[in-house]
């Protein structure tokens, strides 16, 4: 009978308990009904199912960049690819952060209702955050296909530019247009995006196993590295 990991029993149930935990502080300190954290949207509001189809599909790829990358790193973390491992965490985590602001909206209300900070602050400290993470893997980025991430920026960045400098004039020119603008730009950002960290991770994983036997050089890592090798016979 084989035995239970330990760390993946362990892993897997913090961080589940700490999701409740989470709900249930909530709950306390916001004095938030439990339904209104554990319940569908759509059931809570008592509005369409499809509502906000559009962004929840937005979400979903968020999710799967994230997944992916974190994913890669942990994969490529015995080669010595230092710095794709490196843009691999730090592209999950900003991926990771986009998700959640987009999620719970974050720029929207809560930063400014709980920190008191502007909307159009968020952003600029979001822009300040991008740029760093583009000039500190710039060298790498210009390697890749790179050409799906610019055009994520550029759809995005208009989605932004929307939501923060048009005049409410045109707003009420646009009538809900506006929205199909706005929210149909930050949608081809986000396939963009994904699309990008689906082709880069992609030919980081061929650039990595073109040599013999890859997964067996890659997958089992030595005693001396203390962490139990993949069972061989999985690899043939």
């Amino acid at each position: 009978m084989k035995k239970i990991p330990s760390r993946q029993l362990l892993f897997t149930f913090i961080a589940s308990i700490s999701a409740l935990v989470v709900v249930a502080e909530m709950s306390f300190i916001f004095d938030v009904d439990i339904p209104l954290m554990t319940r569908d949207v759509a059931a809570i509001g008592n509005i369409h199912p499809l509502s906000g189809f559009l962004s929840s599909l937005g979400i979903l790829l968020w999710c799967a960049v994230v997944s992916i990358c974190f994913f890669m790193a942990r994969v490529l973390r015995h080669s010595n690819q230092r710095e794709i491992v490196n843009f691999l965490y730090y592209s999950a985590l900003l991926t990771l952060y986009l998700m959640l602001d987009d999620l719970f909206q974050f720029h929207d209300s809560l930063v400014s209702q709980y920190l008191g900070l502007n909307e159009k602050v968020v952003y600029l400290i979001l822009g300040v955050a991008v740029s760093a993470y583009l000039l500190t893997f710039r060298s790498l980025i210009l390697k890749t296909n790179y050409y799906f991430l610019l055009l994520a920026l550029v759809f995005l960045g208009f989605s932004v530019v929307i939501d923060t400098i048009l005049p409410p004039e045109l707003w009420r020119l646009l009538g809900h247009w506006e929205y199909f603008i706005e929210d149909g730009a930050k949608w081809l950002g986000i396939v963009a995006w994904c699309s990008y960290f689906v082709n880069t991770s992609h030919q980081f994983l061929e650039s990595e196993f073109s040599s013999t036997d890859p997964f067996k050089r890659m997958l089992v890592p030595s005693a001396a590295d203390g962490e139990l090798g993949v069972n061989q016979s999985l690899l043939q």
